[in-house]
Protein backbone atom coordinates (compact mmCIF):
# COMPACT_ATOMS: atom_id res chain seq x y z
CA UNK A 1 0.00 0.00 0.00
CA UNK A 2 2.73 2.56 0.83
CA UNK A 3 4.64 1.74 -2.82
CA UNK A 4 1.37 2.09 -4.42
CA UNK A 5 0.61 5.54 -3.11
CA UNK A 6 4.52 7.07 -3.06
CA UNK A 7 4.12 5.82 -6.83
CA UNK A 8 0.80 8.26 -7.37
CA UNK A 9 2.36 10.65 -5.58
CA UNK A 10 5.46 11.04 -8.09
CA UNK A 11 3.35 10.54 -10.82
CA UNK A 12 1.51 13.56 -9.70
CA UNK A 13 4.76 15.73 -8.47
CA UNK A 14 5.49 14.87 -12.18
CA UNK A 15 2.48 16.46 -13.51
CA UNK A 16 2.89 19.66 -11.52
CA UNK A 17 6.31 20.23 -11.97
CA UNK A 18 7.94 18.59 -15.07
CA UNK A 19 6.20 20.88 -17.53
CA UNK A 20 6.94 24.39 -15.99
CA UNK A 21 6.92 27.16 -18.79
CA UNK A 22 10.54 29.37 -19.53
CA UNK A 23 11.72 32.22 -21.52
CA UNK A 24 14.26 33.53 -21.80
CA UNK A 25 14.85 36.85 -23.77
CA UNK A 26 18.04 38.86 -24.02
CA UNK A 27 18.14 42.58 -25.37
CA UNK A 28 20.52 41.71 -28.68
CA UNK A 29 21.87 38.44 -30.89
CA UNK A 30 25.39 39.13 -30.22
CA UNK A 31 26.59 37.41 -27.65
CA UNK A 32 26.12 33.75 -29.37
CA UNK A 33 27.83 34.63 -32.28
CA UNK A 34 30.99 33.44 -33.19
CA UNK A 35 32.33 37.14 -32.72
CA UNK A 36 30.29 37.37 -29.16
CA UNK A 37 31.98 33.99 -28.24
CA UNK A 38 35.47 35.33 -29.04
CA UNK A 39 35.18 38.62 -27.55
CA UNK A 40 33.54 37.73 -24.25
CA UNK A 41 36.45 35.38 -23.86
CA UNK A 42 37.15 32.64 -22.25
CA UNK A 43 33.89 30.45 -21.76
CA UNK A 44 31.68 33.45 -21.15
CA UNK A 45 29.87 32.81 -24.30
CA UNK A 46 29.53 29.25 -24.03
CA UNK A 47 28.86 28.96 -20.24
CA UNK A 48 25.93 31.27 -20.96
CA UNK A 49 24.85 29.45 -24.05
CA UNK A 50 24.27 26.26 -21.87
CA UNK A 51 22.98 27.47 -18.99
CA UNK A 52 20.26 29.03 -20.99
CA UNK A 53 19.69 25.74 -22.57
CA UNK A 54 19.80 23.95 -18.48
CA UNK A 55 17.26 26.79 -18.50
CA UNK A 56 15.09 26.20 -20.64
CA UNK A 57 14.82 22.48 -20.40
CA UNK A 58 16.17 21.55 -17.68
CA UNK A 59 19.78 19.79 -19.13
CA UNK A 60 20.41 17.14 -21.82
CA UNK A 61 19.19 14.07 -20.28
CA UNK A 62 21.58 12.05 -22.26
CA UNK A 63 21.86 13.70 -25.50
CA UNK A 64 17.33 13.24 -26.02
CA UNK A 65 16.18 16.38 -25.18
CA UNK A 66 15.30 18.29 -28.66
CA UNK A 67 16.21 21.94 -28.98
CA UNK A 68 15.15 23.56 -32.13
CA UNK A 69 17.32 27.00 -33.71
CA UNK A 70 14.89 27.91 -35.76
CA UNK A 71 16.45 31.29 -37.42
CA UNK A 72 19.25 32.18 -39.95
CA UNK A 73 20.15 34.97 -38.06
CA UNK A 74 24.04 34.94 -37.25
CA UNK A 75 23.26 35.40 -33.40
CA UNK A 76 21.82 31.80 -33.83
CA UNK A 77 23.16 29.60 -36.81
CA UNK A 78 26.82 30.07 -35.96
CA UNK A 79 29.54 27.06 -35.54
CA UNK A 80 30.46 28.07 -31.69
CA UNK A 81 26.88 28.05 -30.55
CA UNK A 82 26.22 24.35 -32.16
CA UNK A 83 29.24 23.72 -30.65
CA UNK A 84 28.63 24.18 -26.84
CA UNK A 85 25.25 22.66 -27.49
CA UNK A 86 26.33 19.84 -28.64
CA UNK A 87 25.23 17.81 -25.36
CA UNK A 88 21.24 18.29 -26.92
CA UNK A 89 19.51 16.78 -29.53
CA UNK A 90 20.25 19.60 -32.09
CA UNK A 91 18.04 20.70 -34.66
CA UNK A 92 19.05 24.19 -37.23
CA UNK A 93 17.12 24.24 -39.57
CA UNK A 94 19.34 27.19 -40.99
CA UNK A 95 16.73 29.67 -41.72
CA UNK A 96 13.49 30.20 -40.62
CA UNK A 97 10.86 27.37 -41.24
CA UNK A 98 7.24 28.62 -40.09
CA UNK A 99 5.44 26.42 -37.45
CA UNK A 100 2.21 25.43 -36.03
CA UNK A 101 1.93 24.51 -32.09
CA UNK A 102 2.27 20.75 -32.87
CA UNK A 103 5.81 21.08 -34.73
CA UNK A 104 7.03 23.18 -31.15
CA UNK A 105 5.76 20.64 -29.46
CA UNK A 106 8.28 17.93 -30.75
CA UNK A 107 10.77 19.86 -29.27
CA UNK A 108 11.64 20.56 -25.70
CA UNK A 109 13.03 24.86 -26.11
CA UNK A 110 13.09 26.56 -29.36
CA UNK A 111 15.66 29.57 -30.35
CA UNK A 112 14.92 32.45 -32.17
CA UNK A 113 16.02 35.81 -33.78
CA UNK A 114 15.30 37.95 -36.52
CA UNK A 115 12.15 35.89 -37.41
CA UNK A 116 8.89 37.56 -38.99
CA UNK A 117 6.15 36.01 -37.01
CA UNK A 118 2.19 35.87 -37.47
CA UNK A 119 0.21 36.51 -35.66
CA UNK A 120 -1.38 32.79 -35.29
CA UNK A 121 2.72 31.48 -34.41
CA UNK A 122 2.36 34.13 -31.79
CA UNK A 123 0.02 32.11 -30.42
CA UNK A 124 1.27 29.14 -30.72
CA UNK A 125 4.29 30.33 -28.84
CA UNK A 126 2.24 31.38 -26.18
CA UNK A 127 0.71 28.26 -25.99
CA UNK A 128 3.51 26.82 -25.89
CA UNK A 129 5.18 28.08 -23.09
CA UNK A 130 1.71 27.61 -21.09
CA UNK A 131 2.47 23.17 -21.89
CA UNK A 132 6.00 24.01 -20.82
CA UNK A 133 7.65 24.43 -23.57
CA UNK A 134 11.00 27.00 -23.40
CA UNK A 135 12.00 30.21 -25.60
CA UNK A 136 14.65 32.04 -25.98
CA UNK A 137 14.31 35.34 -28.05
CA UNK A 138 17.34 36.79 -29.35
CA UNK A 139 16.30 40.86 -30.29
CA UNK A 140 18.11 43.86 -31.38
CA UNK A 141 18.71 41.98 -34.65
CA UNK A 142 17.56 44.75 -37.14
CA UNK A 143 16.00 41.76 -39.37
CA UNK A 144 12.44 42.40 -38.34
CA UNK A 145 10.22 45.15 -40.66
CA UNK A 146 9.96 48.63 -39.40
CA UNK A 147 13.65 49.03 -37.01
CA UNK A 148 13.86 48.58 -33.56
CA UNK A 149 10.12 49.55 -33.38
CA UNK A 150 9.05 47.13 -35.07
CA UNK A 151 10.94 44.21 -33.51
CA UNK A 152 9.75 45.36 -30.31
CA UNK A 153 6.10 45.42 -31.34
CA UNK A 154 6.58 41.70 -32.45
CA UNK A 155 8.10 39.89 -30.06
CA UNK A 156 6.10 42.19 -27.16
CA UNK A 157 3.15 40.10 -29.12
CA UNK A 158 4.35 37.14 -27.29
CA UNK A 159 6.38 38.58 -24.11
CA UNK A 160 3.85 40.56 -22.77
CA UNK A 161 1.94 37.70 -22.05
CA UNK A 162 4.42 36.84 -19.46
CA UNK A 163 5.71 39.73 -18.05
CA UNK A 164 8.43 41.31 -19.98
CA UNK A 165 8.43 43.41 -22.61
CA UNK A 166 10.99 45.16 -25.68
CA UNK A 167 12.10 49.05 -25.73
CA UNK A 168 10.66 50.41 -29.21
CA UNK A 169 14.56 51.83 -29.44
CA UNK A 170 18.09 50.18 -29.76
CA UNK A 171 20.03 51.02 -26.76
CA UNK A 172 23.45 51.29 -27.93
CA UNK A 173 25.27 49.17 -25.74
CA UNK A 174 28.24 48.13 -27.26
CA UNK A 175 31.00 46.13 -26.22
CA UNK A 176 31.63 43.62 -23.57
CA UNK A 177 29.19 44.20 -20.34
CA UNK A 178 29.84 43.01 -16.70
CA UNK A 179 27.61 40.70 -15.95
CA UNK A 180 26.88 40.51 -11.84
CA UNK A 181 23.86 38.48 -11.47
CA UNK A 182 22.62 35.49 -9.17
CA UNK A 183 20.35 34.52 -12.08
CA UNK A 184 20.93 30.70 -13.10
CA UNK A 185 20.90 31.81 -16.74
CA UNK A 186 24.71 33.92 -15.92
CA UNK A 187 26.14 31.16 -13.38
CA UNK A 188 30.20 31.25 -14.37
CA UNK A 189 29.42 34.01 -16.55
CA UNK A 190 31.23 37.51 -15.90
CA UNK A 191 30.93 39.62 -19.17
CA UNK A 192 28.85 39.26 -22.39
CA UNK A 193 29.52 40.82 -25.86
CA UNK A 194 26.57 43.22 -26.87
CA UNK A 195 26.41 45.40 -29.99
CA UNK A 196 23.22 47.57 -30.30
CA UNK A 197 19.73 45.95 -28.77
CA UNK A 198 16.51 46.35 -27.95
CA UNK A 199 16.31 46.83 -23.50
CA UNK A 200 14.25 44.12 -22.00
CA UNK A 201 11.79 45.14 -19.32
CA UNK A 202 9.22 43.53 -16.97
CA UNK A 203 5.31 44.41 -16.73
CA UNK A 204 4.53 42.22 -13.86
CA UNK A 205 5.94 40.15 -11.03
CA UNK A 206 6.40 36.99 -12.92
CA UNK A 207 9.16 38.03 -15.00
CA UNK A 208 13.37 38.87 -13.35
CA UNK A 209 15.26 41.27 -15.33
CA UNK A 210 19.18 41.10 -15.41
CA UNK A 211 20.60 44.62 -15.32
CA UNK A 212 23.89 46.43 -16.28
CA UNK A 213 25.03 48.50 -14.16
CA UNK A 214 23.14 51.56 -15.05
CA UNK A 215 20.33 49.52 -14.59
CA UNK A 216 19.07 48.81 -17.77
CA UNK A 217 17.78 45.21 -18.94
CA UNK A 218 19.85 42.98 -20.38
CA UNK A 219 18.27 39.69 -20.57
CA UNK A 220 14.47 38.89 -19.34
CA UNK A 221 13.70 35.55 -17.89
CA UNK A 222 10.19 33.87 -17.27
CA UNK A 223 9.52 30.80 -15.57
CA UNK A 224 6.21 29.53 -14.79
CA UNK A 225 4.94 28.06 -11.40
CA UNK A 226 4.21 24.44 -11.36
CA UNK A 227 0.80 25.18 -9.99
CA UNK A 228 -0.16 27.54 -12.92
CA UNK A 229 1.80 25.00 -15.36
CA UNK A 230 -1.08 22.84 -17.61
CA UNK A 231 0.36 19.44 -17.82
CA UNK A 232 0.09 17.46 -21.13
CA UNK A 233 -2.51 15.44 -21.64
CA UNK A 234 -0.61 11.87 -21.59
CA UNK A 235 1.17 13.07 -17.96
CA UNK A 236 -2.34 13.61 -16.30
CA UNK A 237 -3.29 10.41 -17.98
CA UNK A 238 -0.34 8.64 -16.06
CA UNK A 239 -1.56 10.08 -12.71
CA UNK A 240 -4.93 9.17 -13.20
CA UNK A 241 -4.22 5.66 -13.87
CA UNK A 242 -2.37 5.73 -11.16
CA UNK A 243 -5.47 6.96 -9.30
CA UNK A 244 -7.40 4.20 -10.72
CA UNK A 245 -4.85 1.57 -9.91
CA UNK A 246 -5.17 2.35 -6.03
CA UNK A 247 -8.80 1.94 -6.15
CA UNK A 248 -8.66 -1.56 -8.02
CA UNK A 249 -6.43 -2.18 -4.88
CA UNK A 250 -8.65 -1.12 -2.45
CA UNK A 251 -10.99 -3.30 -3.91
CA UNK A 252 -9.28 -6.63 -4.06
CA UNK A 253 -8.10 -5.54 -0.35
CA UNK A 254 -11.65 -5.41 0.46
CA UNK A 255 -13.17 -8.67 -0.90
CA UNK A 256 -9.64 -10.52 0.78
Amino acid sequence: MRVTFQLIVSALVLTASAFAGTIIVNNDEWPLTNAGFTNAGGSNAATFAQNSALFLTGGPNGGTTRIWIDSDNMGLDQSDLSTALSAYNLTDTGSFSTFALSDLQSYQAVFLAGDNLTAGEETALINYVNGGGGVYVAAGTGSIAGGAAGEAAQWNAFLNTFDLNLASTYNGFSGNILTDSTSPVLNGVTQLYYDNGNTVNTTGPSAQIITDNNGAGLIGTYQSTPSTTTPEPSTVLLAATAMAGLGLYRGKRRQS
